[in-house]
């Protein structure tokens, strides 16, 4: 599959899966924005340029932190789009603002802000450094550059469990592009080979107790697992569910069912054009 096909197949997936983005089965998202915006010990007042912005779970996180300060959205569903933009008037925030836009082609003049993030999005690119590069000609020299991903083990046993079933039912086992930057050294191997220093690495939890089972299957259909489920012919699909959902039940405790979602989030400084 070329690239161009490949991002067309992903921009279909978020579109299809927006409006169940932000049910609380999926707070991983607005709990790991959380930890970023923290990490990043804000003035008040910077210009961040948040790539990739989904429903806005990072860039609205970020806007409470600014009084004197601005965000920037972009993301290429305007599924997604239109939930962050909702999400922002409901929150009454003035300080940011989303547009339509391909991380790959970032029309804003460089040098426009202080600090970049991307939340969960460098991996879906094949050149992740080529991407990585691109976004740091938009912030200015000394300016950050901030990346998350998920740790190897996340979403470990109830992912496994699913790629399980699914190959039951002759499906591939769904492609988790994140494996390509799951740990502390792989990302920081990409922030350093996209020329960024002082590189920092640092791993949060952002796990929680899902109540049952059927919270797992929210997470399931509303997120990249979507693609690989909805394979399954229609006639076999609630024949899968129930029995996928039996073996995820099973692992249930007082608390609940265990969403293990540790997250990484990188962070580099811009030293200058390249």
């Amino acid at each position: 599959m070329s690239e161009q096909s490949a991002g067309a197949k992903i921009r279909q997936t978020f579109n299809t899966v927006a409006e169940g983005y932000d049910k609380p089965a999926l707070r991983f998202f607005v709990n790991s924005a959380e930890h970023l915006a923290a990490s990043l010990r804000l003035q008040g007042n910077e210009r961040v340029l948040d790539v990739a912005t989904g429903t806005g779970a990072n860039a609205l996180a970020l806007a409470r932190r600014l009084p004197g300060g601005h965000v920037t959205g972009i993301d290429f569903s305007e599924g997604m789009l239109k939930l962050a933009r909702a999400k922002a008037e409901r929150a009454a925030l003035r300080n940011v603002d989303f547009a339509g836009m391909d991380m790959q082609e970032i029309s804003f003049p460089d040098v426009s802000f202080d600090i970049a993030t991307c939340a969960f999005g460098i991996f879906f690119v094949e050149d992740m450094e080529g991407q990585l590069e691109h976004i740091a000609r938009k912030v200015r020299t000394g300016g950050k550059v901030v990346a998350t991903g998920f740790y190897d083990d996340a979403f470990h046993p109830l992912a496994e469990m699913l790629s399980q079933r699914l190959e039951s039912y002759g499906v591939a086992r769904p492609a988790l592009s994140w494996k390509r930057i799951a740990t502390e050294e792989k990302f920081a191997a990409l922030f350093a080979g996209a020329g960024l220093q002082d590189v920092a690495v640092q791993r949060q939890s952002a796990g929680y107790h899902l109540r049952d089972a059927n919270e797992w299957w929210e997470l399931v259909w509303n997120a990249g697992f979507r693609g690989a489920v909805a394979q399954i012919p229609p006639h076999h699909l609630e024949e899968f569910r129930r029995a996928h959902l039996a073996e995820i039940q099973a692992l249930a405790t007082a608390e609940g069912i265990r969403l293990n979602v540790d997250v990484l989030i990188a962070t580099g400084t811009k030293a200058g054009q390249r």
